[in-house]
């Protein structure tokens, strides 16, 4: 990944949020792109930050204030309401925060407010009053375009759909983020349009940092499934990064048969054997196959090479960790 040592642009590291081994990874990739930005650059903290899924934008002040040293590790947690906004365990992204803290290198908020994505989970979109949806939503115009591709209807269906059915199945569509219980289960209309707010909201705030630190490279921590088949952020982030000279590389860390196929559709045996053969990536769905406009999914035509349409790539990069 050449282009981290001295281009800007965005690098979106795909993880696994219950993995120490993929936050020990990532601690180790913002320390050594800092070190070959910051010798070719010249630049103490190489001109780069670290983009936070975890965090939502309402707490940028606190990620601010514990870079500048002014607050503890503790104190940016409590800040953030990262038991209750994330709860995934803090103590595997501290080498990360503590890197970023060494480094002076920014640590940026991403992620939509809970007060916000509920109302979404609630009424869709038109539940959002508008200033709030622009916070997230830098050009609607494209954000609209985006779904409309030839490609992406294939990626609704193999990514969101399943993962919807998959929820509903664990009975955890009864309330919204925000804990608002629902007369029935979350419409799917309501949870995609949730899942691509989050998504849109990822991009945005990469791009408004690019855009305000010229040359500057965004390493993302974002979930595997929002880096995958270039329908989540990476399709979205290259969508707002036409015409400004932005690199955007996706990157999956320890794949495994589940990342890469529908959820629900492989067993935790099927998946284990994948993990532990030889290559740790037997079974990998790398590309995913989508059909020329008009040609049905399932018809007799469908299955002609003439019919595809294209592929979308699972990510640039498969990046292991040494056992």
């Amino acid at each position: 990944m050449t282009n981290t040592n001295n281009g800007s642009g965005a690098v979106w590291l795909g993880e696994h949020h219950n993995s120490a081994r993929d936050h020990m990874l990532q601690a180790d990739f913002v320390r050594k792109i800092h070190e070959l930005r910051k010798n070719r650059l010249g630049k103490a903290n190489g001109n780069m930050s670290v983009g936070l899924e975890m965090v939502q934008i309402q707490f940028q002040p606190a990620l601010d204030a514990y870079i500048a040293k002014k607050i503890s590790a503790e104190e940016m947690r409590e800040q953030v309401q990262w038991q209750s906004r994330w709860s995934w365990s803090f103590e595997n992204y501290l080498p990360i925060f503590e890197a970023c803290r060494e480094l002076n290198i920014p640590l940026i908020a991403l992620n939509v407010d809970s007060e916000d994505l509920g109302l979404v989970e609630l009424g869709g979109f038109p539940n959002l009053p508008r200033d709030n949806l622009l916070k997230y939503m830098s050009d609607p115009a494209g954000f609209a375009e985006f779904a409309r591709r030839d490609s992406y209807k294939t990626y609704v269906d193999y990514v969101i759909s399943p993962s919807y059915d998959m929820h509903q199945q664990m009975g955890i569509l009864k309330s919204t983020i925000t804990g608002q219980q629902l007369d029935q289960d979350m419409s799917f209309s309501n949870f995609f349009s949730g899942r691509i707010l989050w998504d849109e909201s990822m991009a945005s705030n990469a791009i408004k940092w690019n855009v305000a630190n010229e040359g500057g490279l965004m390493v993302g921590l974002v979930g595997a499934d929002h880096v995958k088949f270039e329908g989540g952020i990476t399709g979205r982030y290259q969508r707002m990064a036409n015409g400004k000279q932005l690199d955007c590389i996706s990157v999956i860390l320890n794949p495994s048969l589940i990342d890469t196929r529908p959820s629900g559709s492989v067993s935790m045996l099927s998946n284990t054997a994948s993990a532990t053969s030889a290559t740790k990536t037997d079974g990998l769905t790398l590309q995913l196959r989508y059909l020329k406009r008009g040609i049905d999914a399932g018809s007799l035509d469908s299955g002609a090479s003439s019919s595809t349409g294209g592929v979308l790539a699972l990510a640039d990069y498969i990046v292991l960790s040494k056992l």
